[in-house]
């Protein structure tokens, strides 16, 4: 990563205002070196100096993005747990919608005013603030309790070989769809993509729209972007481009084939008018499969959740949900999936690292992943759970037998790298640039981002 460019964004971050906070399988291109966070704590936070005195009042500050009505349920219940057991402390919980918070905890982080704990989806976004030595390593007390998570969900978190967060949250984002819709039109889930496409030709002709589509965010469309490129061009064409490895480059056919099929079903109109300006974190887009306006969505496993708060009965009697189809002739092959998670984090400048961390344990242990389950229909990455509802059922099934989990781009890549590749789907979504070109500019940047191997 160009530390320069990411030393320019934290400095432009910092002009813009103290914000309140702390008071008291790997992957390849992580953090190399040893960073301030990893020699101040090498013993883990649960050898640290500086937790409270016995009896002493303290409080811990924890920055989220559980904030539908049913996962923040589920989280003020792991809050009155904890606190029933630790007396002195107080947590003071800060939910936000997705992008904001990105955009805070970076304010935060570089104006030296992080919360305690924080959430992250792995990747270069997380290996960024450990880079700058803002996260403590709590590899060692994660690794304690290891055996209770799916080593998929686990290994979102690992850098160089170290744990930097604990999951409570992973799985797939298949393609959902309205089963009543399916049911009038007399379709069947397809298998490949020419048959999806054949089904949205059909429900194109009876006035409904065949994607619910809002990207004004830009990382719900990336997510088709993803699923495209795996399926024409299989895993490991996007490996070896991050890798550098022979002469594998972001300018793969994959990638710009997939690039021409977005753009593609744009002009067919397989897609609300002014996607780029409907906001899916707000609702825009999911309102309109709610209502039957739109007959599918790709989503993130968050969904779930959002669907059983806003419309219950949708979901008991709409909701429906498959695997990505394949591509015919494509490499990509069905149990390659795209899919990521979320882990909880400890800033390195926690005051009290030892009660931090036995938060994060109860906001990650068994008790709460089946309440999740049972409460927000999420699956967390969390083993002994189980599991009653058949649409979460066949969720974890995806997980289960999926032989590589792909993580979302713009979280996998270095921030930058990733923020283009949003920016340059937003742009193939909106028909200004072309794939040839998005493909260009995504190569040149890795050129800078990622170090041949």
């Amino acid at each position: 990563m160009n530390k320069q460019i990411l030393a320019c964004i934290l400095a432009a971050a910092m002009a813009a205002g103290a914000l309140t906070g702390c008071s008291g399988t790997s992957q390849s291109g992580a953090a190399t070196g040893e960073t301030t966070a990893s020699k101040v704590s090498a013993g883990g936070a649960e050898s640290q100096g500086g937790e409270a005195k016995t009896g002493e009042n303290i409080t811990l500050t924890l920055w989220h993005i559980e904030n539908d009505a049913k996962r923040q349920e589920v989280v003020k219940r792991c809050i009155e747990r904890f606190e029933a057991s630790h007396p002195n402390v107080k947590v003071e919980q800060v939910p936000m919608e997705n992008d904001p918070y990105k955009t805070k905890l970076t304010t935060a982080m570089a104006a030296g005013q992080e919360p305690d704990i924080f959430i992250s989806w792995g990747g270069g976004w997380l290996q960024s603030f450990v880079e700058e030595g803002k996260v403590l390593d709590i590899d060692e007390d994660v690794r304690k309790i290891s055996d209770i998570y799916h080593e998929s969900a686990l290994s979102l978190f690992e850098l160089e070989g170290k744990y930097w967060a604990v999951p409570f949250r992973a799985g797939a984002a298949p393609v959902y769809y309205n089963t009543e819709i399916y049911k009038d039109l007399g379709l069947k889930v397809p298998e490949t993509v020419e048959e999806l496409e054949a089904n949205c030709e059909i429900i194109k002709e009876h006035g409904i729209i065949p994607f619910a589509e809002g990207n004004s965010s830009q990382w719900p469309g990336a997510l088709t972007f993803i699923w495209l490129s795996l399926r024409e061009g299989g895993s490991q064409t996007f490996l070896d481009a991050y890798n550098r490895t022979g002469n594998a480059t972001f300018e793969d056919e994959s990638f710009i084939k997939a690039g021409q099929r977005i753009q593609d079903w744009v002009k067919k109109g397989y897609y609300p008018e002014g996607l780029n300006g409907i906001n899916y974190d707000t609702g825009g887009s999911r309102m309109l499969f709610y209502s039957g306006q739109a007959a599918h969505i790709v989503q993130t496993n968050s969904f779930v959740s959002n669907c059983k708060s806003e419309k219950p009965d949708f979901y008991e009697n709409n909701l429906g949900l498959f695997n990505y189809p394949v591509i015919e002739g494509g490499k990509g092959k069905a149990d390659e999936i795209l899919g990521g998670g979320n882990g909880y984090s400890i800033s390195a400048s926690c005051k009290n690292p030892k009660e931090a961390m036995e938060l994060v344990k109860v906001l990650t242990d068994q008790e709460y992943a089946q309440d999740m389950s049972d409460t927000a229909g999420i699956l967390t990455g969390i083993k002994g759970v189980e599991i009653k509802d058949s649409k979460l059922q066949q969720m974890e099934e995806l997980l289960v037998h999926a032989s590589y989990m792909q993580n979302f781009y713009d979280q996998f890549l270095p921030t930058e790298l990733g923020n283009l590749h949003k920016q340059t789907t937003y742009d193939l979504f909106g028909l200004t640039t072309t794939p040839e070109q998005a493909a260009a500019d995504m190569e040149a940047l890795a050129q800078k981002d990622l170090v041949k191997k």
